[in-house]
């Protein structure tokens, strides 16, 4: 996702399926911002302000943009964007985590991150966590035996 040509290109799929919010994680662009396209999709982006590492966004169609009320870059790693409608209040929390080789700090650090947006977030209306959280899938539960199952595929 590195590059506004990619980016192009998933709204394409986007407006092919009809999809009206899309999160992405690790999308590698720096800084945070917001990113206004041709055709009205808007993409919200938080990422490192010095390597083209991690970087969390959502894209949205222009009737999801017209419902944004607020977002949030809180940093390359976790994003919260909020939206309202005449029904419900939407909270998405976006979130990229460290992989299970980072260092233990790192990761105690995102998750206390984590834990600190989601008590920010209003008790009414839908919360939703979302992103690369870094599980682990496939049919090799060896590997943490106690937390994954044997059913996964992969």
């Amino acid at each position: 996702m590195s590059q506004v040509s990619k980016t192009e290109q998933v709204i394409k799929e986007m407006r092919q399926y009809l999809i009206d919010i899309l999160i992405l994680s690790e999308i590698g662009w720096t800084e945070r911002g917001l990113e206004k396209f041709g055709d009205g999709h808007i993409m919200v982006y938080s990422g490192d302000s010095s390597m083209h590492q991690a970087g969390v966004g959502v894209i949205m169609s222009p009737s999801a943009h017209k419902a944004m009320a607020r977002w949030n870059p809180v940093n390359e790693r976790l994003m919260t964007v909020c939206f309202v409608t005449n029904q419900t209040k939407l909270t998405i929390i976006v979130c990229y985590a460290p992989t299970n080789e980072a260092d233990d700090d790192e990761k105690d650090i995102l998750y206390n991150m984590l834990q600190a947006v989601t008590k920010d977030v209003p008790s009414h209306g839908i919360t939703c966590v979302v992103g690369d959280l870094n599980a682990k899938i496939g049919a090799d539960h060896q590997y943490c035996p106690k937390v994954l199952g044997c059913h996964g595929i992969g």
